[in-house]
């Protein structure tokens, strides 16, 4: 593993994690979740390092990398949302001139590969969706909202309590039987475990954090955007049955149907039953792989 760096403009640079082999037949580019970071994608990236891919996990603003310090997480500066799209497809054009480059995105990251089809079509060989969510655009366009009224220039870098309440905080209240708040992540109680004594997981988001990601999310469904979206595409979306993010399927079902009714010629769906968020940490994460493999291949 070595870090990598995507220079944006002459302000900001942000820096990802590579798991690259000599002379790949493939590279995939991946965008990381909400409040995680690109080492963890380590395990997935050997996997894929034996079938001669390169895998290079780009960290978001405020995460990761990318984070000042354990203290400092989650501080996203003004345009991040569109910056860090604008980072994927710098870096995919960089690694395109070495092999076919596929894009992937998990949970916010798979939000920001919506973005990417929108605003770079055909850039990419093929993209894949994970634990994402369907079209909302009247809830993000409330959301967007409030994050506006509840942001201030003096609170900006501050915790995002109401958002966060609004947010990610339901995301456990119809898990049955919950031994914590972060159950919602995953069955394995190991990988639940893990990310709670991660230093660098699982850190609130700030005000300023929900300003712009809120503003990514009340343009993403646009209609005028989702008409720049090329049928020519190949996109797989990949799910836990029991996702909540994914509305327990029924959001990336309507995910599906969106891009079907666009006109997009190749879009695929897997839903995995007995997993919830995190598909790449449960039990039977070999599957999910494998299906990831034979997209690509």
């Amino acid at each position: 593993m070595e870090t990598f760096e995507v220079k944006i403009n002459e302000q900001f640079t942000v820096k990802g994690s590579s798991f690259a082999v000599e002379n790949p037949r493939k590279n995939l580019l991946v965008i990381t979740g909400m409040q995680e970071y690109s080492q963890r994608y380590a395990p997935f990236a050997a996997r894929l390092n034996e079938e001669g891919i390169s895998v290079y996990v780009l960290d978001h603003f405020g995460q990761g990398l990318n984070a000042a310090s354990v203290e400092e997480q989650q501080q996203w500066p003004v345009d991040a949302w569109k910056m860090i799209v604008d980072a994927l497809n710098i870096k995919a054009e960089e690694l395109k001139k070495i092999a076919p480059t596929y894009l992937m995105g998990h949970s916010m990251g798979s939000f920001a590969v919506q973005t990417y089809l929108e605003r770079y079509p055909n850039t990419v060989e093929k993209a894949i969706i994970m634990g994402s969510n369907g079209p909302r655009a009247s809830l993000y366009s409330v959301a967007n909202l409030v994050s506006k009224i509840t942001t201030t220039k003096g609170n900006w870098n501050k915790p995002a309590k109401l958002m966060t309440n609004l947010s990610v905080g339901g995301y456990a209240k119809n898990i049955e039987g919950k031994k914590t708040d972060l159950d919602w992540l995953s069955y394995n109680e190991e990988n639940v475990q893990k990310y709670i004594a991660d230093p660098y997981c699982g850190h609130m988001n700030t005000n300023g954090f929900y300003h712009e990601f809120m503003k990514g999310m009340n343009q993403l469904y646009k209609k005028k955007n989702l008409a720049n979206i090329s049928k020519e595409e190949h996109i797989l979306i990949v799910s836990g049955v029991d996702d909540p993010v994914g509305e327990y399927s029924k959001g990336v079902k309507d995910l599906e149907a969106m891009y079907q009714k666009l006109g997009v010629k190749d879009v695929n769906l897997i839903l995995y039953p007995n997993m919830r968020h995190e598909i790449l940490n449960e039990d039977d994460k070999d599957q999910v792989i494998q299906d990831i493999l034979d997209f690509i291949s």
